[in-house]
């Protein structure tokens, strides 16, 4: 039996065995209930992950062609800046913008029409098509080691970004360090608690490490961004509420919204 790490929402000791998936054992925080990757992280190769073939349909788990579906992407990037800049609680209209795992910068593409952006990758394939391809400012790296000035972004973003880093409320805490006082944080991850993702289990879609280390819930998430000095404002459902071709169309995800029961989970912070 695997001997599990920390828990990675609360810190907590004490877990037990949730479930096996992809040769990795995930465990059940006793103290908060975060489902999370047992193995120490650091025997992860980060860059073999993130490497040309996770973003070009190389690899079957995880995307099936991110930059040959540009079009599209820029598209839902689009309707998330309007989203947030017209319904409250509100981005500020102007100002500057860091998006952190920001991958070949499609949304740092459409939000530079309104803001000064900044992003920050760890996949060094990615960002140098964000820098080479889309001409944007993009950091390789963790947000740690970008060592951006304190105080300094209006909005940052995390899109399905903090489910894949091995240590959340550090990288959490950076953000709120790097915030202005009053400023916008919001992320994007799987709901774990979702009743669609627990009919499912171990089979759910979302459950696949080594990509995604930690599988969150609405009060474990927020449990991450309070222990790193965030203020939650708000969290609201995305994703999918259920198997069949009516749940993936688009009246389906526009219902599983509005019942609040979509397996993704939309969580904004100020600090």
């Amino acid at each position: 039996m695997t001997q599990a790490r920390p828990c990675p929402a609360c810190d907590g000791h004490e877990s037990t065995p949730a479930f096996a998936r992809n040769g990795f054992d995930l465990h059940r925080c006793q103290r908060c209930g975060c489902v999370f990757v047992a193995q120490d992280p650091a025997t992860i190769d980060f860059q073999a992950l993130y490497g040309a073939d996770y973003y070009t349909g190389g690899h079957d788990a995880v995307f099936s062609d991110y930059v040959g579906q540009e079009a599209a992407r820029r598209a839902q990037a689009r309707r998330k800046l309007w989203l947030h800049r017209h319904l409250p609680p509100r981005w500020p209209r102007r100002g500057r913008l860091l998006d952190v795992g920001c991958a070949a910068g499609f949304f740092l593409a459409e939000a530079k029409a309104f803001y000064e952006v900044q992003g920050v990758e760890l996949s060094a394939w990615s960002s140098a098509h964000a820098r080479d391809r889309l001409g944007l400012p993009v950091f390789t790296g963790t947000l740690q080691q970008a060592a951006l000035p304190a105080a300094h972004f209006d909005v940052i973003t995390l899109w399905d970004v903090i489910e894949h880093v091995p240590d959340p409320v550090p990288l959490l805490a950076e953000a709120a360090r790097v915030l202005k006082p009053g400023g916008r944080l919001v992320l994007t991850t799987g709901d774990w608690d979702s009743a669609y993702a627990r009919s499912k289990g171990a089979d759910w879609h979302l459950a696949a490490p080594p990509w995604h280390l930690t599988l969150f819930g609405r009060r474990t998430m927020a449990l991450a961004g309070e222990r790193a000095g965030l203020k939650r404002l708000h969290c609201a459902s995305e994703g999918v509420a259920g198997d069949g071709r009516f749940w993936r169309h688009r009246a389906g995800l526009l219902l599983g919204r509005l019942l609040d029961r979509g397996d993704i989970l939309r969580m904004g912070f100020t600090r």
